[in-house]
């Protein structure tokens, strides 16, 4: 069974009161209702990117200092091995 315009939920209220010239406002507002709701729920997602991509630079940064430290650790221990001192 095919359904017409009429049979979609919020159009039949639409329709009915521009035949009948009048205006109303509820089909306006809740668009823009809905809108805001849309709006404010890419808002928090986007601050939630935002801050995960935050604690991944500051994650990045503390990955930088541990190599630092594991790169210094390793040359400290080849420099002081008794390989490297024995063919000096």
């Amino acid at each position: 069974m095919e359904r017409c315009k009429s049979d979609v939920p919020g159009l039949s209220q639409t329709s009915e009161n521009v035949m009948n010239g009048e205006e109303s406002r509820q089909p306006v507002h809740r668009k823009s209702t809905g809108l805001t709701i849309r709006v404010r729920g890419m808002e928090c997602a986007l601050a939630d990117i935002q801050a995960q991509i935050q604690m991944l630079r500051q994650e990045r940064t503390y990955l930088r200092l541990v190599r630092g430290e594991l790169t210094g650790m390793e040359a400290k221990r080849r420099g002081s091995s008794p390989c490297n001192t024995s063919s000096r």
